[in-house]
């Protein structure tokens, strides 16, 4: 009897496990696609990173002219010139919108990042013009082209850009044109399409009598299909250049700067107005592009000598003379506008008998989105600079990025690179082969989670494991399942993964939920939550500005966990490297340090030693963070910032330069 038992137990086990397998086969095998792209996008970075760099040389020289020429033109005479040529192609209600609508942006304070935002738009849609219409002139020929081509479009259309972005980065580097090859291959599929669509709904009957009369096939599609499909050729690039302008903010996240990164920074440091402005920028600029096309498009009745300031200028009936003095006298006006903006913005430099050790050397800093690390960067740059080094802007990247981009030279150092934090940024691009940390720009950093005063004070709450208690944990339930709602991090983060951890060890999985996102925008939501008098439960980290709005001791508490225990590169971190302050944060109390590029510091030692030197402390971090929190956020507030601290200090900078000098 009990060995009947036993094997009718045993056959109703293998018979489940069989069904099991059956029904729901993905558990048992499961593709390992991931590693297989992150093995071929190694495999191309480690092998023709040169190759991709390559062709990335006429977008960045397109580019880099575009861009100058934009920033060289006083913004005066940048809007005449718009206003005339928008009057000449589209008419004149829409020239005196472009007209207000630039006004605006400039006195909105964003003209520079406009003009950067427009450049990148325009060099875009040249490439995509370029590639985009013989593309799909092919398509509209050949029927086993466009059938080729048709699925590559859907895929093109259809893979979210955050895919994407990292190998584009990893192959072509960091920052524009980075960011133009992704709104490439965003923005250039409807221009495919609307021209192969345009010339094919040309009519039959034109085309008949086109080789009726003895034209050949090139003859047919030049001279009669494609002037018959311009108006919808021109549809696609009016749509190439709306999708190309909504992919500023994506692109801003790579280091791409203009208005995109406006709203980016807005959205980091909870400035409304200013994301706003960044935000408004590109609404006046999307519906200025967007008349603009239709108005070529739609054509008009008119001839363009009969339109337009040229038609204007005719109906004066001026001689031939007199047109051409007027022409040229406006040209001429013009160019000394240009050439007096170039001697007004250069600066004089004093040479000095001691060449400084910098002197004709370029460095490219990067920082993280978080207003503290480009404060810290921003003293790292006056050091620099009063080095002699010529210091580019500060790259605005996240966390991945940031390391990517130091580790492939593409920017030279961050200073903003948490040592147990990042370590597996660190060991995944290179680590100590192509990177090296420098000094300690701040000591004891920390980070855990916290949860407002006045929930903790009434429900005496001190330690995480508390949430175990289902009453305990819906005090933080926000979206009504009976969990609570704990504000994580940004995905990707090393904190993502050490938070879940910590639910799973503690058992919090059946009481609490990681909530995840955009950390900023979570803290808005966590911020009103507190301002309405509702528990609030997040993971925190110090220096950060939110430590300035919801202070330790008066507003938030932070909470103990119940032992230490961490995962990945964290994992030999015991409770001696997680206490501060007799509590137990469960994460390691870190340092902040410069990361650098090893060949960066091979051909520089001076900056290296000046990396070496430099120690802010957290107590002067978190004062700057104050002055952000009271609305001194943007870059040039930050900037000011550094160099009051500086002249604060100025022995201990001055100390730092000797150092690096000797």
């Amino acid at each position: 009897m009990f060995i009947l038992n036993y094997l009718s137990h045993y056959f109703i086990a293998e018979t489940q496990g069989v069904l099991n397998n059956l029904f729901n086969p993905f558990e048992s095998y499961t593709l390992p696609l991931d590693e297989w792209v992150n093995n071929l996008v190694n495999f191309l970075v480690d092998n023709f990173r040169h190759i991709f760099q390559a062709i990335s040389l006429p977008i960045s020289g397109t580019l880099e002219i575009v861009k100058s020429t934009f920033l060289a033109i006083p913004p005066l005479i940048f809007l005449i010139i718009i206003a005339l040529l928008v009057w000449q192609l589209a008419g004149k209600k829409i020239a005196i919108y472009s007209f207000i609508a630039l006004i605006i942006i400039g006195f909105c304070g964003a003209w520079e990042a406009a003009m950067v935002s427009l450049s990148l738009i325009l060099t875009a849609v040249i490439f995509c013009m370029l590639v985009g219409i013989p593309l799909g002139i092919i398509c509209a020929v050949s029927d086993r082209f466009n059938r080729v081509l048709r699925p590559l479009l859907d895929a093109m259309q259809t893979l979210p850009t955050f895919v994407y972005l990292v190998p584009v980065v990893m192959l072509f580097g960091i920052g524009e044109v980075s960011g133009i090859i992704a709104t490439f291959v965003f923005a250039v599929p409807p221009l495919i399409r609307l021209t192969n669509l345009g010339i094919r709904q040309v009519s039959p009957e034109a085309v008949e009598a086109a080789l009726a009369f003895g034209s050949t096939r090139q003859q047919v599609l030049l001279e009669v299909q494609i002037p018959l499909a311009l108006p919808t050729i021109l549809a696609g690039t009016n749509q190439a250049i709306l999708l190309a302008l909504s992919m500023s903010v994506v692109t801003s996240m790579i280091g791409v700067e203009g208005l995109g990164q406006m709203v980016l920074q807005g959205l980091g440091r909870l400035n409304v107005g200013l994301a706003a402005v960044g935000g408004l920028g590109i609404v006046l600029i999307a519906v200025m592009l967007d008349r603009i096309t239709q108005g070529v498009s739609q054509g008009s009745i008119q001839s363009w000598q009969e339109r337009g300031p040229i038609g204007w200028l005719r109906s004066l009936g001026l001689s031939k003379r007199d047109k051409a003095t007027l022409g040229i006298s406006i040209v001429f006006a013009l160019l000394v506008g240009v050439t007096g903006w170039q001697l007004m913005s250069q600066t004089n430099i004093k040479s000095t008998e001691d060449p400084l050790p910098g002197k004709g050397i370029v460095v490219r800093p990067t920082a993280g989105l978080e207003t503290y690390g480009t404060f810290i960067t921003e003293i790292v740059d006056i050091g620099l600079e009063k080095l002699g080094y010529e210091v580019k802007g500060q790259k605005q990247l996240n966390v991945p990025a940031m390391h990517i981009a130091v580790s492939n030279g593409d920017v030279d150092f961050t200073g903003t690179h948490w040592e147990a934090g990042h370590q597996e940024f660190f060991d995944n691009n290179g680590g100590e082969e192509k990177l090296e940390r420098l000094g300690t720009l701040i000591s004891n950093s920390s980070m855990g989670y916290q949860i407002d005063k006045k929930t903790a004070d009434e429900y005496n709450i001190t330690d995480l494991s508390q949430l175990q208690d289902p009453e305990i944990a819906q005090l933080f339930d926000s979206d009504g399942d009976g969990l609570a709602n704990l504000i994580g991090c940004t995905a990707g983060w090393m904190c993502e993964r050490e938070i879940n951890h910590h639910l799973q060890i503690y058992g919090l999985e059946d009481t609490v939920e990681q909530i995840q996102g955009n950390y900023s925008a979570l803290l808005a939501d966590t911020l009103v939550r507190y301002r309405q008098g509702k528990p609030i439960l997040f993971f925190a980290w110090k220096p950060h500005w939110f430590a300035s709005v919801l202070r330790e001791g008066e507003d938030v508490e932070w909470l103990n966990v119940p032992f230490t225990s961490l995962v990945g590169t964290m994992e030999n971190f015991t409770e001696k490297d997680t206490l501060w302050h007799d509590k137990n944060l469960g994460f390691p109390i870190d340092n902040v340090r410069i990361l650098a590029n090893k060949k960066f510091l091979e051909t520089n030692p001076v900056a290296q030693r000046l990396f070496e030197q430099i120690e802010i402390s957290i107590e002067d971090v978190n004062l700057q963070q104050e002055k952000v929190k009271n609305g001194e956020n943007k870059p040039i507030d930050i900037r000011r910032h550094a160099e009051e601290w500086v002249v604060s200090h100025q022995g201990l900078f001055d100390s730092w330069l000797e150092v690096a000098k000797s």
